[in-house]
């Protein structure tokens, strides 16, 4: 089982990880932490649109039932329907540390919740990041954009950048 990155609160109420960047960026500049921040939250997306669970599995078929009201076969699990879940993922910085969270109403933390544990629906473990995925992110960042100090570890082209984007399983959107 992949190991997860940070601290992760995981509640009804409240689902959160805490990631602090010094571990893995050092002194990060504020661009730094923003990029980090948006391709975290197209990490978590991606992957659960993909249909695959925070430790790399597949997730839980959908019922018969579910699957034909949204029209998709059952092996098709996005945890998507109408998009608030996802669309709700937030990441703010404070300090060194970024905070990734589901903001704003409740409801959408309770759907959050109940995808990852299982409490009303089948346990599909979505939200978060691993270790691996933040090292990875953390690799891109420090290559895009330059450290506190002004060193930069190498220079990428646009397309340079793509193609790891896309290795990471993420899509460039214009």
């Amino acid at each position: 089982m992949a190991k997860l990155a940070g601290k992760k609160t995981i509640s009804q109420d409240e689902m959160s990880q805490e990631i602090n960047l010094k571990r893995y960026l050092g002194d990060a500049t504020p661009e730094q932490k923003q990029l980090f921040a948006e391709l975290a939250i197209e990490q978590i997306n991606q992957r659960t649109l993909d249909g695959k669970t925070i430790h790399g599995g597949k997730f839980k078929k959908y019922s018969k039932e579910y699957a034909d009201m949204k029209g998709v076969s059952r092996d098709s699990v996005d945890l998507f329907l109408d998009g608030d879940m996802l669309d709700s993922l937030e990441a703010e910085a404070n300090g060194n540390k970024i905070k990734i969270s589901i903001g704003g109403d409740s409801v959408e933390t309770a759907k959050g919740f109940n995808h990852h544990t299982g409490d009303t629906l089948p346990k599909r473990p979505w939200f978060g990041l691993t270790t691996d995925e933040v090292r990875l992110l953390s690799e891109q960042v420090k290559d895009a954009i330059p450290t506190q100090d002004g060193e930069q570890r190498s220079t990428f082209t646009l397309a340079e950048l793509s193609a790891a984007l896309r290795q990471l399983g993420l899509e460039q959107v214009e």
